[in-house]
């Protein structure tokens, strides 16, 4: 991939995610990861699902 277009991604997606949800997506993949992230505080940041 060509240095320009990492550059333009991560300047892209910078702006608009956290920084501690941007360590998560730049680490080495772990199983659960995003799902303790989802959960945390109580899993207030879960959508629930409409139950229909």
């Amino acid at each position: 991939m060509p240095a320009e277009l990492v550059a333009d991604v991560e300047e892209a997606f910078l702006g608009y995610w956290p920084e501690d949800l941007m360590g998560i997506v730049r680490a080495p993949f772990r199983t659960g990861v995003l799902l303790a992230y989802a959960y945390r505080d109580g899993g207030i940041h879960v959508q629930q699902d409409g139950g229909e």
